[in-house]
């Protein structure tokens, strides 16, 4: 049975890096390497972004807003107001999807029959809430932040 050593001098923050000390034996030493401010400043920049995102897909459903461009990839993104508005899952794997990506990787049967039901549930929820003020394809620059 091999045997692994810490050198835990170096602190919490640390990154291990296995070496092997003796290979007949099968001992493995592992020594710590700190990580350097630019490593630890793209943690936090990475953080802060994934909660920025975060953060915008789910806008105030009382802004109207359909879209927001992903300042880390320059995509249009659909917020979750559009998500739950249609209905039903596309089958696109939308990263945020409401509906728990329930049409990925289905057969096309079984999607059809989803989105039906969405479809059908869709046009419940209009007929008690109304159409959304954008679903007559009105599409201001104001509602696509």
């Amino acid at each position: 049975m091999a045997s692994v050593q810490f050198n835990s001098k170096n602190g919490p923050k640390d990154l291990a890096t296995p070496t092997t000390a003796d290979p007949e034996e099968g001992q493995v030493k592992i020594h710590r390497q700190k990580k350097t401010l630019a490593e630890l400043e793209k943690e936090k920049w990475e953080e802060t972004h994934r909660i920025a995102v975060e953060a915008k897909h789910v806008i105030n459903p009382q802004t109207n807003h359909k879209f927001y461009i992903d300042p880390k990839t320059g995509y249009k993104v659909m917020t979750a107001l559009l998500h739950t508005r249609r209905g039903y899952c596309c089958g696109n794997a939308c990263r945020h999807c409401p509906y728990n990506n329930e049409n990925v990787g289905v057969s096309p049967e079984v999607k059809k029959e989803n989105i039906r039901r969405g479809v059908q549930r869709r046009r419940e929820i209009e007929a008690i809430e109304g159409k959304p003020r954008w679903a007559d394809g009105s599409d201001s620059s104001e509602s696509d932040s």
